[in-house]
């Protein structure tokens, strides 16, 4: 990249500097109110969460209910939010945005993981559970409540790159650290069978001939969309297993600090590298420090690596995410500006 004059760089590296610095004198201030929608999703995951624990519900209702918003709901959401939705021409940076933030992740964890002379399977279940950035079941609940379509829009650019490393290099990492055999074609139906991946294909056919969705299929799409934020959030708290947790709890702190603060500084620098200003350099940083994937839970399963230290992963990091949501309003004004 061709570096810009000096008093460009000079202002850039200025408003880096503040951001940086109003972001830390706020997040030790008193939130205030949040929105209905953050409120919900918080409300709706602790139920989850306290049927989990009640054992009223358990793994393999949260199983289902994922099932149901990955392949229903959430193509629902793709599709109306992305209806009439106008691409700024850097739209294309936003996948790459995910490629800056994930390879470094992977490259620091995989250092970290050998320095702590980790063993091969719970190595890969660190570096897999690190990787994987929870869009579908937070990402995009939580920017949709805050940002609105527009921001969900940007959030799924983003995770257009950050799927297709997860479902190659991250799973191939799986493989190769697992203890079970896996194939690379498994990985690929995946990718091509995902109903997400065909609707933001669909999406952005419409919006490349500038073809809105028929009035019909908006109609009859809505409905279907408005149950994913309530779902997602029921999936998360129904994801939660404090018996695990306790496990592995020592490790699995350090995974969070690595996956969210980790992805905090990466979502800084990729929105530097990259000149992202707005909506763009607010969704890079608030979705590549977003919790773990419940994908990992499923990919550890999958090549047999260590679970519990993947789930312990996945559900302290949600539990940060949900507790740092009442902040999120006053992150993303800082960010926007």
């Amino acid at each position: 990249m061709v570096a810009g004059p000096p008093s460009r760089r000079i202002e850039k590296d200025a408003g880096i500097s503040r951001t940086m610095r109003l972001l830390f004198e706020r997040v030790f201030c008193y939130p205030p109110a949040m929105p209905a929608t953050l409120q919900a999703f918080i409300a709706i995951f602790l139920l989850g969460a306290l049927l989990r624990s009640s054992g009223l519900l358990g793994k393999i209702h949260a199983e289902r209910l994922a099932f149901v918003v990955f392949s229903i709901s959430l193509p629902a959401t793709i599709l109306v939010s992305l209806d009439r939705v106008a691409f700024a021409p850097t739209a294309w940076k936003l996948p790459l945005a995910a490629c800056v933030v994930t390879v470094p992740m992977l490259l620091c964890s995989w250092q970290l993981a050998r320095l702590l002379q980790l063993p091969r399977t719970t190595q890969g279940g660190f570096l897999l559970a690190t990787g994987c950035i929870n869009s579908v079941y937070f990402a995009y609940p939580v920017v949709l409540a805050t940002l609105g379509d527009k921001g969900l829009a940007q959030a799924i650019l983003f995770d257009l790159g950050q799927t297709t490393l997860t479902l190659t290099v991250i799973y191939g990492l799986a493989v190769w650290h697992g203890a079970r055999s896996a194939t690379a074609r498994s990985a690929m139906l995946r990718f091509v069978s995902s109903p997400p991946l065909w609707a933001l294909c669909i999406s952005l056919t419409l919006s490349l001939f500038g073809l809105p969705l028929p009035t019909w299929l908006r109609e009859g799409l809505t409905p279907v969309h408005l149950t994913t934020t309530p779902l997602a959030s029921l999936v998360l708290g129904l994801s939660i297993s404090f018996s695990v947790v306790r496990r592995a709890l020592a490790l699995a702190l350090l995974g969070v600090l690595v996956r969210m603060g980790g992805g905090l500084l990466l979502g800084f620098g990729a929105a530097f590298l990259l000149d992202l200003t707005g909506m763009e350099r607010a969704i890079v940083i608030l979705v590549a420090a977003m919790p773990s994937a419940v994908t990992a839970v499923i990919f550890a399963t999958d090549t047999g690596l260590d679970e519990d230290l993947v789930t312990s992963i996945v559900a302290l990091s949600i539990c940060v995410g949900v507790a740092l949501l009442p902040w999120l309003p006053q992150l993303v004004l800082l960010l926007l500006r």
